[in-house]
């Protein structure tokens, strides 16, 4: 007799556990079929230089010159953004050689952040001879930003990730840093 109470005190229990898990079920349900409107999110467009290039492909020449323009940002309202920072990403080929002889094509990778909309140049050392080279284009470091110009070839990947904009207000005046938001990441390849 007490076997039996057990067995049916246990079903019952089951049945109402079971009504209880189809209920949340039909409630997660009913919350996944509704539209999410803040999925959306507003990225302004940015651009390499003065030009429309937003990505893909592009000559080293090319790129050379639009980069020392550096990135400029606008929406397709005419809302001109200003450019607060971006993570700048080298992906470089380069062909070696293994303790056998044997050629293996391999990737290193730089990265550097940049405050503004240029690559940042490193004044540091306070001397005239490092800043005439970095406007010559002339590397005399391992820093990124003085010797790009040099470095690029066809097979490079170049990019420009969480880029911070500010929306300009008037003319002259932008909004603060504090009140950046994120603009589109740009990858390009170095082409011949």
């Amino acid at each position: 007799m007490m076997h039996r109470t057990v067995t049916i005190l246990l079903f019952i229990l089951l049945v109402i556990t079971g009504l209880n898990l189809s209920a949340q079920q039909k409630k997660t349900d009913s919350k996944a079929t509704q539209p999410n409107k803040a999925s959306h999110i507003f990225k302004p467009t940015v651009y390499l230089g003065h030009s429309e290039y937003i990505g893909g492909p592009i000559k080293k020449d090319i790129f050379c010159n639009l980069m020392r323009q550096g990135l400029t940002s606008h929406d397709s309202l005419g809302n001109k953004y200003r450019i607060v920072g971006f993570d700048f990403g080298y992906a470089e080929r380069n062909l070696y050689e293994d303790s056998l002889g044997n050629l293996m094509p391999m990737t290193d990778f730089s990265y550097e952040h940049c405050f503004g909309d240029t690559l940042t140049v490193d004044i540091s050392h306070n001397n005239s001879t490092a800043i005439s080279n970095y406007l010559d284009g002339t590397p005399d470091s391992s820093d990124i930003s003085r010797s790009i110009y040099n470095r690029a070839k066809p097979g490079d990947t170049i990019y420009f990730e969480k880029v911070l904009v500010a929306k300009y207000i008037n003319a002259t005046q932008s909004r603060p840093d504090s009140d950046a938001i994120l603009g589109r990441s740009l990858k390009f390849w170095i082409v011949k």
